[in-house]
């Protein structure tokens, strides 16, 4: 797969990453998030960070291990070669959740949107999909740029959250919380708002030194996010009780609002470019899955046609868009999140369980990055992993199952048939 452009570097790759992740946390779900967690917001924001973290390790040393878009897809099929169904599965399922993404932080747009302006949710929402499916069309190095703007615009208007919570007498009082259940449920919900680092390994055909600036991006937008999304969470419990923050549709206006009207406009306009980021980058990471699907055949191979001008993946592009205006009338912000938490955290850990295969199967394969603490053959870090992922699972609402498990069964079924007839 040599059709696309050769083009990022580390700092790029740490504004993709760093920007996917910041967009779909802060701005989107952290009031949802508080209506679980309470007051120990910052500990599920910490449980999440470390949580990630640790999957994070994985994808760091299986991208080095095959630097090439699809990512879940490739890693799974090189581990399980006799049940090819299994990385299909998984690199449909994380198509699907990028799709979810894009759809949730577009919900998200529209409600920061409507503190300005008042505009019908499913309107905007779909506009927001549709443009900046355009400029993932458009070309990489483009969407690039818009990320770097978007990427440092948002970083802005958290440190500004931090700020205003150094000011306040209770800042840091939120230290003193005890974690409870609600801790463990609310961190299921704020793991979404931590993906985005695993999309930086769908660009591994897009980067001029993969085995080199890939694993690095991966973690330092990771720890970057982690810093960030703890201490504006202890700022915002500061300024404002974990139930207002819980019941506000635009929870970092709110939060700013308690000091200044002024200030909540800048942040909502931040939360803007924020969100509309996100959205950029969920489409071209998605897309970038199916594209790698259709060139090895798994999917029909219209799917894998790049543009001649542009190199880029466009009717790739188009199915993905398509899907995330699909998901649109579900509705609520935190339903169309807690889908693609789902989907996501089964297919991290499905990586972690890969890695771990791969260490017996592939020992001497190269590796320019390995995830440390080793017994024999196996992996600490990638079973820890596993094992909290599978506690994350266990968090989410019935209906959350019925959507995102129906999903993955018919996928399922459906590569495991195509499999079957292959034999």
């Amino acid at each position: 797969m040599s059709g696309l452009n050769k083009t990022l570097g580390l700092p790029m790759l740490i504004f993709y990453g760093t920007g996917m992740i910041l967009g779909a946390g802060i701005y989107s779900i952290i009031g949802k998030a508080s209506f679980e967690t309470g007051e120990t917001l910052w500990l599920g924001f910490a449980f999440a960070g470390v949580s990630a973290f640790l999957t994070a390790l994985s994808y760091a040393e299986l991208c080095t291990m095959f630097p090439k878009a699809g990512a879940e897809f490739i890693y799974l099929r090189e581990a399980f070669k006799k049940d090819k169904w299994i990385g299909s599965t998984a690199g449909i399922a994380m198509a699907f959740s990028g799709a979810a993404t894009a759809a949730t932080v577009a919900l998200s747009f529209s409600a920061y949107l409507n503190q300005f302006i008042e505009s019908p949710q499913f309107i905007t929402a779909l506009s927001v999909l549709f443009v900046f499916s355009c400029v993932a069309i458009i070309g990489i190095r483009t969407s690039g740029w818009v990320t770097v703007v978007s990427t440092l615009i948002e970083i802005g208007g958290l440190i500004f959250i931090i700020y205003l919570g150094l000011t306040s007498d209770k800042f840091g009082n939120a230290l003193e919380t005890i974690p409870h259940l609600g801790t463990i449920s609310g961190s299921a919900l704020i793991i979404f708002s931590f993906f985005g680092f695993e999309n930086i390994a769908n660009l591994a055909e897009e980067t001029k030194n993969p085995g080199r600036d890939l694993p690095r991006a991966i973690l330092i937008s990771v720890t970057i996010a982690t810093v960030l999304y703890v201490l504006v969470s202890i700022s915002a419990l500061s300024l404002l009780s974990s139930e207002n923050l819980a019941n506000s549709k635009a929870p970092l206006m709110s939060v700013a609002k308690t000091v200044s009207e002024k200030y909540s406009k800048i942040l909502g306009a931040v939360a803007l470019f924020s969100t509309a980021n996100t959205a950029l980058i969920s489409l071209i990471g998605a897309s970038r899955i199916l594209y790698s699907m259709g060139d090895t055949g798994v999917l029909p191979k219209f799917t894998a046609v790049i543009s001649k001008k542009r190199k880029t993946p466009w009717i790739a592009s188009i199915i993905i868009f398509t899907t995330s205006v699909m998901l649109l009338p579900l509705g609520k912000l935190e339903t169309v999140a807690s889908v693609s938490s789902l989907t996501t955290l089964i297919a991290f850990l499905l990586v972690n369980i890969a890695l771990v295969v791969l260490r017996y199967k592939k020992p001497s394969l190269g590796r320019s990055f390995k995830v440390p603490l080793t017994i024999g053959k196996t992996p600490i870090l990638p079973v820890l992993a596993a094992l909290i992922t599978v506690l994350l699972l266990t968090q989410f609402q019935i209906k959350v199952y019925l959507i995102g498990i129906s999903f993955l069964a018919l996928a399922c079924l459906g590569f495991w048939l195509h499999d079957r007839k292959h034999i």
